[in-house]
């Protein structure tokens, strides 16, 4: 399953064992700049640093990274497209007419869903590095170190687990119905799903009320506790991020006016 083998990538990957405070502020400050550069340029070089190092250092699986890539891309894509069309100016590259119904695409509208396309590409990157190479576990202490309530960290960690739980339980409901033709055709489809999802609301209800009891029979008090202290980044490290933030910074000052498409 996708979700699991995110989980499982986080905890196995190869920069599983860098300091991840230095790791969520290197994604965030690339995160942000390419989420509010001008330049087309700077998103893209940030999108390749960061696939690099999701893929070559990381050892993130190339085939798992493309496919939660997919989606975006795909998006991104048609985005650019639709703004090619939608955002009239600039010289016109060409016209398609369908039944009567001419559609023209300008270069402007390109150049504008290209922008979106890089800063979609660039903060996507950053946000699959976080992801896939650091485990939720001590994300959610960075948050308690940044004095995020508990109850809000509490519900989050609570929610993340038993999204696992029933997923895992709703396969094994799924696998039963399939041995016993459960989705055959239309009308068993639906009998099916009213019954899977009946059955996931019990089995949900029954499993927090066990995990409650086994919680509270081991001491809980409303506050669950997290992995020991972790310690800040080494100075020189976030000393080689403040450059690298700089340089784009400056970069993307330098090409605001880059045009892909004249």
């Amino acid at each position: 399953m996708q979700l699991n083998t995110i989980d499982h990538i986080a905890h196995t990957n190869r920069l599983r064992h860098t300091n991840p405070k230095l790791k969520v502020l290197f994604a965030l400050s690339m995160l942000l700049i390419a989420l509010f550069s001008k330049s087309i340029v700077v998103p893209l070089i940030i999108a390749f640093i960061m696939i690099a190092l999701t893929i070559f250092v990381a050892k993130v699986p190339l085939k798992i990274y493309l496919l939660l890539l997919a989606t975006p891309l795909g998006f991104g894509i048609l985005t650019v497209i639709l703004m090619g069309y939608i955002y009239v100016g600039g010289n016109e590259l060409f016209t398609i007419e369908i039944f009567n119904f001419k559609i023209s695409i300008y270069s402007y509208g390109i150049n504008l869903g290209l922008l979106v396309f890089s800063r979609m590409l660039g903060c996507v990157a950053s946000t699959l590095f976080l992801a896939l190479t650091t485990p939720i576990t001590e994300l959610f202490y960075i948050l308690k170190e940044l004095k995020i309530p508990s109850a809000i960290l509490d519900i989050a960690m609570m929610m993340y687990r038993y999204i696992f739980l029933l997923l895992d339980e709703m396969i094994r409901i799924m696998n039963a119905q399939n041995t016993r033709l459960g989705y055959r055709n239309l009308k068993t489809t639906y009998k099916s799903l009213g019954t899977l999802a009946a059955i996931l609301f019990i089995r949900a209800w029954e499993r927090g009320e066990k995990s409650f009891i086994i919680m509270s029979s081991r001491g809980y008090n409303g506050d669950l506790k997290l992995i020991n202290k972790i310690e800040s980044p080494p100075v020189k490290y976030l000393l080689l991020i403040i450059i690298l933030d700089i340089f784009l910074i400056i970069l993307s000052y330098l090409t605001t006016d880059f045009k892909v498409i004249a």
